[in-house]
C-alpha cells in the first residue's frame, strides 16, 4: 500500500485519507495537487470476468468498471471511502484498447490521425460495499494529421510506453505534439474528472468550506 498524506490545507478537509483503487499514477498526480489525502490499494480486477463486458457501450463499461474497482477495495477496507475510476476510448462506434505491441499501438495511432475521437472517464465512490456517489464525464480529443514519419518518430520516443495508455499517447506529456484541440477539461482526459469529486467529497461533508 502507498500513501500520500499531505498536510491540511485552510482546515478545509474534514476527513481521513481516501483510497484510490487505481494505479494511474496521472490520477495518484491530480489528487496530490488538490492536496487530497490518499492512500493507493489497487483492485486487482479481473476485467474480463465483469459481467457483460463486452456488450457494454463505452462510456457504460467505464461506470461499471469504476464501481466494481470500488466496491471490491471497499469490502477489503471498512470504514474507508474509496474511490474507483476507469476510462475508455470511443472511435465512431468502436472501442480500443490498451495495444499490446509497439506495432499495434502506431497503428491505432494512424487509425486516430486526424480524426476525433472520445475520452469516457467514470468515477465511483464506495463505502464499506455501498455506492456513495458516481459520474460519467466526456471529453473529445481532436487529434492532428501525422505523417508515416511523425508517427514513426514518436513511437520511438517512448519506447514500451506506448503500451500503458489507450491509444499509445499520454496528452500530458509528448502526446500533446499529437493534438490539434480538446473538447472538455484536462481532467478528463487525464482520467479524473476532479471538479466533479470535489463536489462529491463536498456532499459526504468531507471538505468543508469554513474551519471549525
Amino acid at each position: 500500500m502507498a500513501s500520500v498524506t499531505p498536510p491540511n490545507v485552510f482546515g478545509l478537509w474534514r476527513a481521513e485519507p481516501i483510497i484510490l483503487a487505481s494505479r494511474s499514477k496521472g490520477r495518484a498526480a491530480l489528487l496530490e495537487r488538490a492536496q487530497i489525502p490518499f492512500d493507493v490499494v489497487v483492485s486487482n480486477l479481473d476485467e474480463r470476468r465483469v459481467e457483460g463486458v463486452d456488450q457494454l457501450p463505452p462510456a457504460v463499461l467505464a461506470a461499471r468498471l469504476a464501481a466494481e474497482k470500488a466496491r471490491l477495495v471497499s469490502m477489503q477496507q471498512p470504514g474507508r471511502i474509496v474511490i474507483g475510476a476507469d476510462q475508455t476510448l470511443a472511435l465512431d462506434s468502436r472501442m480500443l484498447h490498451k495495444a499490446v505491441s509497439i506495432d499495434q499501438a502506431c497503428q491505432q495511432l494512424r487509425e486516430l490521425a486526424g480524426r476525433p475521437h472520445h475520452l469516457h472517464s467514470a468515477v465511483a465512490c464506495f463505502r464499506d460495499g455501498m455506492p456513495q456517489f458516481d459520474f460519467i464525464r466526456t471529453a473529445t480529443i481532436h487529434m492532428r494529421p501525422l505523417s508515416e514519419h511523425t508517427i514513426m518518430a514518436y513511437a520511438a520516443a517512448m519506447g514500451e510506453a506506448l503500451l500503458q495508455t489507450v491509444g499509445g499517447y499520454e496528452i500530458e506529456s509528448l502526446g500533446a505534439h499529437l493534438i490539434d484541440r480538446v473538447e472538455g477539461d484536462m481532467f478528463t482526459v487525464i482520467g479524473l474528472p476532479l471538479f466533479d469529486l470535489l463536489a462529491g467529497f463536498r456532499r459526504l461533508g468531507m471538505i468543508v468550506e469554513e474551519a471549525a
